[in-house]
């Protein structure tokens, strides 16, 4: 147990100069939003829907009509003096409140955009927490693999010392020996792992070439407090899927709106100037224009919304009954990782550590052959991992959790936009 105490303090010793530089999680999270492009793209998407929001404001752009008539012809239209000129403007004037149902369905739709870019930057947060914790793990496996490099040299120096006094065999002399060696490739294979995470990690901010090892600080199991279904479940009424699903209702109802909208005619008024060059004369000129609907009254637009509205409303429910079945997944990962480490760090370990740390000094009396000694180091060692692979799974899980239930403060990198207010539906 004094071996591992010791092995301890040297492996804080030699990373107390790279904590200096560690980074934390919330640190990474803030060099991702600076340089990510999901963030810019976030913001285009949110440039334009406001900008379709205020096109869908204006009204019909008025046109300049001109009109030359009896330009040429036979008779007395021969002449180019008989020809009659007209200019007039003409203005298209929208019924049934089409306007304002624009606006509002396009204020539905830039609050339904600002949402997705809330969930698009959830993912990716849930992203950049998986790269950070492959990060630390590699780091756990490595710290585990120099602890067996050391365990493995001092077994290789305790047997060459009993060869020596005639109290080890050849045979267990080769195997210390290649125990040894087999510890300091894996050593070399955990280090090359560590700065693959980094480079995975790196790349989210954009260091597409990063050659450093990243020194990550941070707890792995960072969701610090037991979680019940219920705590776990609660949240998802009001989570960013649940909203955006409703959000997208809310969008459907205000097409509807714009289909009734669009069933009404709109009216064109056109008022001008007519001369007449043979007499050299100017009248005014008035006129209105009206569809007739009698092929299309838009019922089949109505219709159509409406479908889509109960289309959104089911999609709704589902997303509720996926979201809820990944959430109670990723909780019962997480509740058997948990129990089976408590299980692993209160038991186990301290068993397989004692029964290594015994049959070492029965090794050394001659009481057991050097092959127990492995048995009990390769229990130790199988242990160990599982260890790492508990946490792995249950940080896993925490990450999966966070994306749904742990609050998220606002981003200041994403545009700030105003949510159109929740209509009812009917």
């Amino acid at each position: 147990m004094k071996f591992y105490a010791i092995l301890l303090l040297a492996l804080m010793a030699s990373g107390a100069t790279a904590s200096a530089r560690a980074l934390t999680f919330e640190q990474t999270w803030q060099k991702v939003l600076q340089q990510h492009p999901l963030v810019s793209a976030a913001n285009n998407r949110l440039a334009a829907a406001d900008f379709k929001r205020a096109k869908a404001g204006l009204r019909p752009n008025p046109r300049l009509i001109f009109e030359a008539e009896n330009l040429y012809g036979s008779g007395e239209y021969e002449r180019a003096g008989q020809a009659e000129t007209a200019v007039m403007a003409e203005q298209t004037f929208e019924r049934g409140g089409k306007r304002a149902a624009r606006s509002r369905l396009s204020e539905q739709q830039l609050a339904g955009q600002q949402l997705e870019s809330r969930r698009q930057l959830r993912l990716l947060r849930q992203e950049v927490r998986r790269q950070f914790n492959r990060v630390l793990l590699a780091q756990e496996r490595l710290q585990l693999t120099q602890t067996q490099q050391q365990l493995a040299s001092q077994n290789t120096q305790t047997v060459a010392r009993l060869h020596e006094a005639g109290a080890a065999t050849s045979d267990d002399l080769a195997r210390a020996r290649l125990q040894l060696q087999s510890t300091e490739l894996e050593l070399t294979r955990m280090r090359q792992q560590r700065l693959n995470a980094s480079q995975q990690l790196a790349a989210l901010w954009g260091d597409m070439y990063h050659t450093d090892v990243i020194e990550a600080e941070g707890p792995l199991l960072f969701i610090n407090e037991p979680l019940t279904i219920n705590q776990a479940l609660a949240p998802l009424d009001s989570g960013i899927d649940q909203k955006i699903a409703e959000q997208h209702i809310r969008a459907q109802q205000a097409e509807v709106n714009l289909e009734k909208a669009n069933a009404k005619v709109d009216v064109t008024v056109a008022a001008g100037v007519r001369r007449f060059s043979a007499s050299d004369e100017y009248a005014f000129t008035v006129g209105a224009s009206v569809p007739l609907q009698i092929f299309n009254n838009n019922q089949a637009g109505i219709n159509g919304a409406y479908a889509q509205m109960r289309a959104a409303q089911q999609d709704a429910d589902y997303v509720k009954r996926q979201v809820s079945a990944q959430v109670l997944a990723a909780f019962r990962r997480w509740q058997q990782a948990d129990q089976a480490l408590t299980t692993l760090e209160a038991d186990i370990l301290p068993a397989a550590e004692n029964v290594l740390s015994a049959t070492r000094k029965a090794y050394e009396r001659g009481s057991y052959s050097y092959l127990q000694v492995l048995d009990a180091q390769d229990s130790l060692l199988r242990a160990q991992r599982q260890r790492l692979d508990l946490r792995a799974d249950a940080a896993d899980a925490m990450t999966l959790l966070e994306r749904y239930i742990e609050p998220l403060d606002p981003i200041a990198a994403l545009s700030a936009t105003t949510i159109a207010q929740p209509e009812a539906t009917p």
